[in-house]
């Protein structure tokens, strides 16, 4: 598939049957269990202090990672090919109100940005619904000499987790796939030095569980623990780290 038809079918999709899935109970219910708390702010914390940093939300969506970047004092600018979320973000930056940010329609892998602009570059889950080379040569070229990115993606390599996607396409884009260890390498040969921390492995099961029954207690405080058993798990066993949900890998220039 050529890149002209992907961002065609992205957009697309993003612009209309996205609204399935933020309608759906499941995912609504995985989301608001708290299981990806522990990932985002590694991911935030990973860029440092971005106070009067010019920092790309890249593929900004919602805007809910540009919020939290403009708390912490960033010069945000934003772009999603989806003029649906492009609302949305701005919706939450009304004049006058709180931090601001900058937003523009574009494709991830053909921005309109000179080289070497921006200091960070944040992203969360949208590598993975990208034609990755010319995606991470673009992201190479707008960063100034020393700057950094870092991205919160899913991984693909647990066979149960993709099951779950399997049986959840409708609620998925037509081009997106988690990423494999090997795209991991791939992306991270393009920069001075990188690194990558893998989050959400066992403690799925009880945020999977809430979102399945509803109920809270006492699904949260065994999320809560079994957070605590991944996190030990994977530091003394790094190759378990593949089969977690997520990864936040950090690329410094």
């Amino acid at each position: 598939m050529n890149l002209e038809r992907r961002q065609q079918l992205e957009r697309e999709w993003h612009e209309s049957a996205d609204k399935d899935r933020d309608d759906n109970s499941l995912i609504t219910g995985v989301y608001g269990s708290g299981l990806f708390e522990e990932s985002e702010a590694y991911l935030l914390g990973a860029l440092g202090d971005v106070r009067d940093l010019e920092v790309l939300d890249y593929g900004c969506g919602s805007g809910g990672g540009s919020w939290e970047l403009a708390k912490r004092g960033a010069l945000v600018t934003g772009f999603d090919l989806s003029h649906r979320r492009l609302a949305e973000a701005q919706a939450r930056f009304a004049p006058g109100y709180g931090p601001a940010a900058h937003y523009l329609l574009s494709a991830a892998e053909t921005l309109p940005f000179p080289d070497g602009c921006f200091d960070a570059v944040y992203g969360k889950q949208i590598l993975h619904h990208l034609q990755l080379e010319p995606a991470i040569l673009e992201i190479h070229r707008v960063l100034r000499p020393g700057g950094r990115a870092a991205f919160l993606e899913p991984l693909i390599h647990n066979p149960l987790l993709e099951g779950y996607r399997r049986r959840t396409a409708h609620l998925r884009s037509p081009t997106e796939t988690a990423l494999s260890m090997d795209d991991l390498q791939r992306i991270g040969t393009h920069f001075r030095r990188w690194t990558h921390k893998e989050f959400c492995l066992f403690a799925v099961l009880p945020a999977l569980g809430e979102a399945l029954t509803g109920k809270q207690a006492p699904w949260r405080r065994l999320r809560r623990q079994l957070q605590g058993f991944d996190r030990r798990s994977i530091d003394a066993f790094p190759a378990l780290g593949r089969y977690a949900w997520e990864t936040v890998i950090v690329l410094d220039l």
